[in-house]
């Protein structure tokens, strides 16, 4: 099981929230949210995005930029990998069928999977 030991990224952990980490990331395939795992475990939404983002840089899961049009901004309208930027506009809403060519249209979250068990210590 990989460990991680990014003080000087993840120093912010304390013993608690290093053992909650440990429940939540002890199975692959689970999914997290940034707002899931800043809720779950008390923490700063920007905390939890550091969190997520340590364990995609080392392919510790598979994180995506989830894109939302406000046709239906409860709904994600699509996906892309996680650090490949944004989409390219125009961009095509698969839930309305429209062509958005303004960015302030769409909005955006953090969706990571997991996909290996992982320690935090």
């Amino acid at each position: 099981m990989p460990h991680i030991f990014f003080k000087e990224k993840l120093g912010f952990l304390s013993i608690d929230y290093k053992d909650q980490l440990n429940r939540y990331f002890s199975e692959p395939g689970r999914k997290f949210m940034p707002h899931q795992l800043a809720v779950m475990l008390g923490l700063r939404y920007s905390d939890a995005i550091s969190i997520l983002n340590v364990l995609g840089t080392n392919k510790l899961s598979e994180n995506q930029l989830l894109i939302y049009h406000i046709c239906d901004p409860e709904i994600p309208a699509g996906a892309i990998p996680y650090g490949d930027g944004f989409p390219s506009l125009p961009w095509h809403c698969p839930l309305c069928e429209k062509d958005v060519e303004n960015p302030d249209e769409l909005s955006y979250d953090l969706l990571a999977k997991v996909l290996q068990a992982v320690t935090f210590e």
